[in-house]
């Protein structure tokens, strides 16, 4: 297969300042955890002592368990730490309780002199109290965009490997303004629960090691931002579908990136100039330049055309099972406000591309952004009468039947998380498509 060069990120890397250790953060041993698993957190601060609050992120904010008084210390920022992580020591560990559902969750520091530091974490469900959806949080990309220490998959040169074991200040829960990683991410699940939906979160490394705990769901659930992606995670996902399972892609710019974890799974490694991963040996680069386009099982994939230009979507097949009941014409714009940029198809958007999507794909609505490439910091907003709203760099709303027996739902976008919050026509489509699938 050629390779594609025209999509590739060309971003200037952020820069990352040394962190300042002085201050309270942390890291814990797991990513996910189950119900009565250890885990261990390794913290740094000057301040004397500190409390923590271990709570469910997002709206509902249950708190599941509290430490007091715990003694502060420092611990140093080692050289090349984004690399060879941390290595700290482990000052305290804390048991998931039993009961805990199955959610996204964040350890809260509070040191003696106010600073907070969020450690977020994933519980998993029980075997036998699982839920009916399963959500995917896109860990390997809020490790990707993580810098402290040093580094991120955004630095220059390339190659870079990234361990989880150090400070990820980037996934926080909290915050204001856009978000495209565990922030955003919530407001996708928060609404799944407020709807009644019961659904069970699992991290990338989970599909990365196996997927005999997603045989019994009928839906998966791709959340927000899934760049980065094993080649595990890829098997298994085509292994889920070709059972019969049904995917949502309530992402953009996802299974893009190739990355390989090493055999603690806490060192993840990715080699944008395309050679071979130190790690074993693999190739490395886009998934579409290495025979396996995200179009192949997603139906769509990322373009660089539009990049943070925010707009509603447009109908183009008001008559597909999708709309149903929603009173919805040809031609009729949806998604046209959001809280993540101003509008549903936006950030970074995916597109049909004819020789990679399935051939069964049916188009419902298109973004209607225009082409423009935004520089950092800047964005276009719908209905901006600076730009001509042709549709060039918009996003593809897709759905496909999938040879396995499910179907395939793609929305391709980052921002449509940020207006399913709010948008009753994009609430009536998720609907739909969640409620047909757990029919099969």
């Amino acid at each position: 297969m050629k390779k594609d060069t025209r999509n590739s990120h060309s971003i200037p890397p952020p820069v990352h300042p040394p962190p300042d250790v002085t201050g309270m953060q942390g890291y814990s041993s797991r990513l996910s955890a189950s119900p009565d698993d250890n885990i261990a957190f390794r913290m740094t601060t000057n301040a004397r002592s500190y409390r923590v609050r271990f709570r469910s992120a997002g709206k509902s904010n249950i708190e599941i368990g509290e430490l007091e008084g715990l003694r502060g210390r420092m611990q140093a920022c080692p050289d090349r730490a984004w690399e060879n992580g941390c290595d700290w020591e482990s000052d305290f560990y804390w048991i998931v309780p039993e009961e805990t559902r199955s959610w996204i969750y964040s350890a809260e520091f509070v040191d003696e002199r106010g600073v907070t530091f969020h450690v977020p974490f994933i519980v998993k469900p029980r075997f036998h109290l699982r839920g009916d959806v399963a959500v995917l949080a896109s860990t390997n990309t809020w490790n990707a965009y993580n810098g402290w220490g040093g580094r991120s998959a955004y630095s220059e040169p390339q190659p870079r490997t990234l361990s989880l074991d150090r400070p990820m200040p980037t996934a926080s829960p909290e915050g204001e303004g856009r978000s495209h990683l565990l922030r955003a991410e919530m407001w996708v699940l928060d609404w799944l629960a407020e709807c009644g939906y019961a659904v069970d979160v699992y991290s990338d490394l989970d599909l990365h090691r196996g997927w005999d705990w997603l045989a019994d769901y009928s839906a998966l659930v791709i959340n927000t931002h899934g760049e980065y992606w094993s080649e595990p995670m890829r098997d298994h996902l085509d292994a889920y579908l070709d059972a019969g399972g049904s995917l949502l892609y309530l992402s953009g710019n996802g299974v893009y990136w190739k990355v390989t974890w090493d055999s603690t799974y806490r060192t993840m490694e990715i080699r944008k100039d395309g050679k071979p991963h130190y790690q074993n040996g693999e190739e490395g680069g886009l998934w579409r330049n290495l025979g396996r386009p995200e179009h192949s099982v997603l139906g769509v994939g990322y373009v660089r055309p539009g990049y943070m230009t925010f707009s509603p979507y447009k109908v183009e097949a008001a008559s597909h099972w999708i709309f149903e009941g929603l009173g919805l014409e040809n031609g009729d714009l949806i998604g046209e406000e959001g809280i993540n940029g101003g509008a549903a198809s936006g950030w970074e958007a995916d597109q049909v591309r004819e020789d990679w999507s399935p051939e069964n794909i049916t188009v419902l609505a298109r973004g209607i952004n225009p082409e423009d490439y935004m520089g950092l910091g800047e964005s276009a907003v719908y209905p901006d009468e600076k730009y001509d709203w042709d549709g060039t760099g918009g996003a593809h709303m897709t759905y496909y039947d999938h040879p396995g027996g499910g179907g395939v739902f793609s929305v391709g976008s980052i921002a449509f998380g940020g207006s399913l919050v709010v948008d009753q026509a994009l609430q009536g489509v998720v609907r739909n498509v969640l409620d047909r699938f757990l029919r099969r």
